[in-house]
């Protein structure tokens, strides 16, 4: 029997492991948390749209395999990892499906953690005054999920002066269809977005930020996620961007044949790292791992990925993506709902029971 190693029981690594223990094989996960977040629910938990088990469940919930330890390092020489305990697991195949951690910039709360959503959830329900500012440093997770924040943030409080710092000047050409229905909502929703804003300097004690070119924003509450990269156990698996490369058709590390990594950690920033991402990526190495054990023929992954956002006044958008095309759909109240519905059919999908 074959052993697959997969490292991080998220939404990527759960839909692996599930997926490929139905098929026999056997399979060990290495996730070190108790619980499994829903990523895309934190925005709806801090608005207090949902409760906290909607968007939480035990790891032993989703897992149909699970060994709680952390990773230390991983050793492509002689296939195998090593564990927190002192461990070495040996592997035929490995998936490396961690996640990355975010800088805390200034204390800013951190947006992908369950901590750092329950911080988000205590500012916003605090929040009395009038001036809201969303930013981000550097490669964050998905370009549409402060625009996202601002919407619904501008939802509850409609009153506010809500300012959205965006670093990128112009998208690139991929992300255009996305990024003109964001613009648009924004303008229509009274966002005031400021492009090229690349912040040098939080001074706290003066609620200002400052631009590398010397601008300034003052603000009430101000939510920044911060630049995300790899954990120190994979430092020697990863690029200058702190993240581990891969071929983007094979999600193959190093062009080894055994060797994956999908989600988050990859070097993969175009299409977005969303959920949605994650999960083809999953799917993709489950098909290539049965094809290279059984001989069924090599597939090619083309980058899909498809997602609902919400774009405030209880309207959402559907944006596809891969790695040639894309495009955007909406808004509507249809795409909205969707996006709130999903959060039910998401824990389905990681066991491997739906898509």
């Amino acid at each position: 029997m074959k052993r697959v190693v997969v490292v991080g029981g998220g939404n990527a690594g759960s839909i692996v492991a599930n997926k490929l223990s139905k098929k026999g094989l056997d399979v060990k996960v290495i996730e070190p948390l108790e619980y499994h977040l829903y990523q895309p629910g934190i925005i709806d938990y801090a608005l207090g749209k949902v409760d906290k088990s909607e968007i939480t469940k035990q790891t032993s919930e989703v897992l149909s395999t699970w060994i709680k330890n952390k990773v230390t390092k991983v050793d492509l020489e002689n296939h195998t990892v090593n564990l927190a305990n002192g461990e070495k697991m040996e592997y035929e195949y490995l998936v490396i499906s961690a996640g990355v951690k975010s800088s805390h910039p200034q204390g800013f709360p951190e947006w992908h953690s369950l901590e750092g959503a329950e911080e988000i959830k205590r500012q916003i329900d605090n929040f009395e005054g009038k001036r809201i500012v969303i930013g981000s440093y550097g490669i964050i997770k998905c370009p549409a999920a402060p625009f996202e924040l601002s919407f619904m943030l501008k939802e509850r409080f409609p009153k506010a002066e809500i300012t959205l710092l965006n670093p990128v000047v112009s998208p690139p050409p991929i992300q255009k269809p996305m990024a003109e229905i964001l613009g648009k909502r924004s303008h229509e929703n009274g966002i005031n977005v400021i492009r090229g804003f690349k912040i040098s300097e939080v001074r706290k004690e003066e609620k200002t930020i400052f631009s590398e070119n010397g601008d300034k924003v003052e603000y009430d509450l101000a939510f920044i996620d911060g630049q995300i990269k790899a954990s120190e156990e994979f430092k020697d698996l990863t690029d200058n961007s702190g993240l581990i490369p891969v071929d983007k058709n094979s999600m193959k590390v190093k062009d080894l044949d055994n060797v994956f990594a999908i989600g988050d950690i990859t070097n993969i920033i175009s299409p977005p790292k969303t959920g949605a991402i994650a999960h083809f990526e999953a799917n993709f190495v489950v098909k290539s791992i049965l094809s290279d054990i059984y001989g069924s023929g090599k597939t090619r992954f083309n980058g899909d990925a498809a997602c609902a956002v919400y774009t405030g006044n209880g309207l959402g958008s559907f944006i596809y993506m891969n790695y040639e095309k894309s495009f955007a759909l909406g808004p509507n109240k249809f795409f909205a709902n969707l996006k709130t519905k999903f959060g039910n059919m998401y824990w389905r999908t990681i066991r491997g029971e739906l898509l």
